[in-house]
């Protein structure tokens, strides 16, 4: 009664070991689940809201100074103002994307494709970024057959790759390096993408798929991303039966 007006946090005691002892340990798991996902609810919303509000302030700020004269109304100034929205657009679009994933209706249009043609294209993609950065971006092995064909959404493992390739463009140096490799092993195909970049703490490693997880809280807010791409590849992966 107590947890149905909606104290989360009650729990009933699972002394013995009759019917009603295993029946009062089904309960508390019941009820650690539903406070779980609580938390995990209220947390989210709490993080979408702040980020909302930081490109939103920009924005206005922007556009109030252009009000006021303070700042020119110029391609630059406006360029400012197209920036943020143009997060705020991502952001929408993978709070949906994970909304579909969580509701188990995420859309997967499923056909026959050469893995390894499929990555070539993407780093082929990245080429022009990465000479602009100095960064030697290539597929460094491939050690299975060249036409590995597998059974997938080939916009959504672009998307995949996509992420884990910016990350490593934004999170390696001038000279550095992003390499990526493609494995057979077990009739499975294997995909790893390396960099020469600062890595990531130890600490942080468990919740690197988390969604808003940034590691170093004390640098400024990205609004090159939305901190839910790695989060959005590993469903992408486990949506189509792969795993990382």
């Amino acid at each position: 009664k107590t947890l149905s007006q909606g104290d989360l946090s009650v729990r009933v005691n699972e002394t013995g070991g009759d019917e009603i002892a295993v029946l009062g340990r089904s309960f508390n798991e019941m009820a650690d689940s539903l406070q779980k996902s609580e938390e995990r609810k209220k947390a989210m919303t709490a993080d979408i809201a702040h980020e909302l509000r930081s490109p939103l302030a920009v924005q206005r700020a922007q556009i109030e100074a252009m009000q006021d004269g303070i700042v020119p109304l110029t391609v630059d100034s406006l360029q400012t103002v197209l920036d943020q929205t143009n997060f705020l657009a991502r952001l929408v679009d993978d709070l949906r994307t994970l909304a579909l994933v969580d509701a188990g209706e995420l859309p997967l249009e499923k056909n026959e494709i050469d893995f390894v043609e499929l990555v070539e294209q993407v780093v082929e993609r990245f080429q022009p970024k990465a000479v602009q950065q100095h960064i030697d971006l290539r597929i460094a092995e491939v050690t299975c057959c060249k036409d590995a064909i597998i059974f997938a959404d080939s916009d959504r493992i672009v998307q995949i790759f996509g992420n884990l390739i910016s990350n490593g463009l934004h999170h390696t140096p001038e000279n550095g390096k992003i390499l990526i490799s493609v494995f057979e092993d077990d009739s499975a195909v294997y995909c790893s993408v390396a960099d020469s970049g600062c890595g990531i703490k130890e600490a942080d490693l468990p919740h690197l798929f988390e969604r808003f997880y940034r590691g170093d809280k004390s640098r400024n807010h990205e609004f090159s991303s939305t901190g839910l791409g790695l989060s959005i590849a590993k469903h992408l992966v486990e949506a189509h039966g792969g795993r990382i």
